[in-house]
């Protein structure tokens, strides 16, 4: 769980992904930070505790932050899931709107259509 050598840390690149939106379309931009250089401890470095009590008093926070980005990634990925099925409803609105719209406008053409023929053929039956 605990890298405890520092080249272990630094060995790892970090990525951070930032999710935006423009124009009504979301957008994700990722910016690999790359991996750290290794840091060498100096060989004067006292502890003023014992290596065992330091591990235990960070292991516990550890823990926590993990369990905390595990809690947040889970929110951002259920709020990306929401964002994403509104964006397909709002999609759907649209063309609902625009068939709705078409079968009104065919409604009423046909209606004009039917009235111009009645007007036509009434004109025509008083001709004869």
């Amino acid at each position: 769980l605990i890298p405890f050598s520092a080249s272990e840390i630094s060995q790892e690149s970090d990525e951070i992904y930032q999710l935006t939106s423009s124009e009504g379309k979301f957008e994700v931009e990722r910016k690999d930070l790359g991996a750290a250089e290794p840091q060498e401890f100096p060989n004067d470095m006292i502890f003023e505790q014992d290596p065992i009590q330091i591990v235990n008093s960070i292991l516990p926070l550890y823990l926590n932050g993990q369990l905390l980005r595990c809690l947040q990634e889970s929110v951002a990925s259920e709020l990306a899931a929401r964002m994403n099925a509104m964006q397909a409803a709002a999609d759907n609105a649209g063309d609902l709107s625009s068939a709705l719209s078409q079968e009104y406008n065919r409604a009423r053409q046909a209606s004009v259509t039917a009235e111009i023929l009645e007007i036509v053929s009434g004109a025509s039956a008083l001709e004869d």
